[in-house]
């Protein structure tokens, strides 16, 4: 299958304003996705129904043991994969055109975002995404900023603030602007 998310995974560019499968295709599913987070966001956070209506954005596919705390904003639940046992604190930015995958275990502190758009530098109509996976057991501090096209090593930790632009080893540390390797986890 080669549908326009498809297209959006292999990082084809893709012309959001002359693409007619983006416009009729990928609009729709950000739209639903837009108005299932308002529900989310706007339900008592005590409420039974929020794993139910966050398993809804993700197409009946968020394991039981997983959860997202509201507030959140995720652009394309139908890019996104999660794992067993993820957790994610409050404020995440999910930009997933591009797809994101949070494997088993991985932690994500509040204000985080996760990004795998990018635009042309000389069309900036052209948008390319990269995926961003988030291996098992890794940990993400708040308000990290992760960019497209991002593989965070299993069991890893990314510092609270790190803007993260290459690749991070398994069971490395690193913090920093951009995130540099600090040392590996024991």
């Amino acid at each position: 299958m080669n549908d326009i998310f498809t297209r959006l995974k292999k990082s084809e560019p893709i012309h959001m304003l002359k693409e007619t499968e983006y416009q009729e295709v990928a609009h729709k599913e950000m739209a639903r996705c837009r108005q299932m987070c308002f529900r989310i966001n706007s339900t008592f956070p005590e409420n039974d129904i929020l794993w139910e209506l966050e398993n809804k954005l993700f197409n009946g596919k968020l394991p039981k043991t997983s959860f997202l705390t509201p507030p959140f904003q995720v652009d394309y639940g139908c890019q996104m994969e999660i794992g067993d046992h993820v957790f994610v604190n409050h404020d995440l930015t999910a930009m997933s055109a591009g797809e994101i995958i949070l494997e088993d275990g991985v932690m994500i502190g509040p204000g985080t975002t996760l990004l795998t758009v990018n635009h042309d530098f000389k069309d900036i109509q052209i948008i390319i995404c990269k995926p961003v996976r988030i291996k098992k057991k890794a940990w993400l501090g708040a308000k990290c900023i992760i960019m497209p096209g991002i593989t965070i090593g299993e069991g890893a930790i990314v510092g609270s603030g790190s803007v993260v632009t290459h690749d991070v080893p398994d069971h490395a540390i690193v913090v920093g602007n951009p995130a540099r390797v600090l040392k590996k986890v024991e």
